[in-house]
């Protein structure tokens, strides 16, 4: 069942506080093929510095202008740029009620974007998941013996297409696995 989502991100930094710039979620099932729903989400960077106080490293900075032209824009542009709060809110939608969510490391982007849904939002408890869903692709790739690069490499920094290509990544590693008779299908 396609009811798994795959996040990327951004980001001025890589502490959980950090800034933003783009946010990419895919849903897919991990036992399928490709993704049935994408979101692409480009919060306005000022709300988090100004009114979040979200944090810019400045190795980050330098290494974002050894990108190219079309990362960068990709990455800092303004155009489709929406308010934070309402990014996340969005964000929380497309996450709410799934099986599970996966990130490229358990420590960084559901980390990351754990810490800005508790900055922004006024309910109880604002993490659409349970922590014991949250699923690591690069533990799972070691496992199967796939790499990243199997689902295809892009320059771009565009953090949509990272997420599809992860996601992509994780369902040869789920084949592999069942192929292999360690996984049900």
């Amino acid at each position: 069942m396609a009811n798994d989502i795959m996040i990327d991100i951004e980001s001025l930094d890589t502490s959980p506080n950090c800034v933003i710039l783009t946010i990419g979620a895919v849903r897919f099932d991990p036992k399928g093929t490709g993704v049935v729903e994408k979101l692409e989400l480009r919060p306005t960077i000022e709300d988090q510095t100004e009114i979040h106080n979200r944090s810019i490293n400045e190795d980050t900075l330098r290494w974002w202008s050894t990108q190219s032209p079309a990362a960068l824009e990709e990455a800092l542009g303004d155009e489709g740029r929406v308010p934070f709060a309402e990014c996340m809110e969005t964000l929380y939608k497309f996450c709410w009620n799934r099986r599970a969510v996966w990130s490229n490391g358990a420590s960084f982007d559901c980390v990351v974007m754990e810490s800005a849904w508790r900055q922004t939002s006024d309910k109880p408890n604002p993490i659409p998941w349970p922590f014991w869903t949250v699923r690591d692709t690069r533990t799972l790739y070691e496992i199967a013996g796939v790499k990243l690069k199997d689902g295809g490499h892009t320059t771009t920094h565009k953090a949509v297409e990272d997420a599809e290509r992860q996601a992509i990544v994780v369902q040869q590693a789920y084949m592999k696995l069942i192929k292999a008779g360690l996984v049900q299908r």
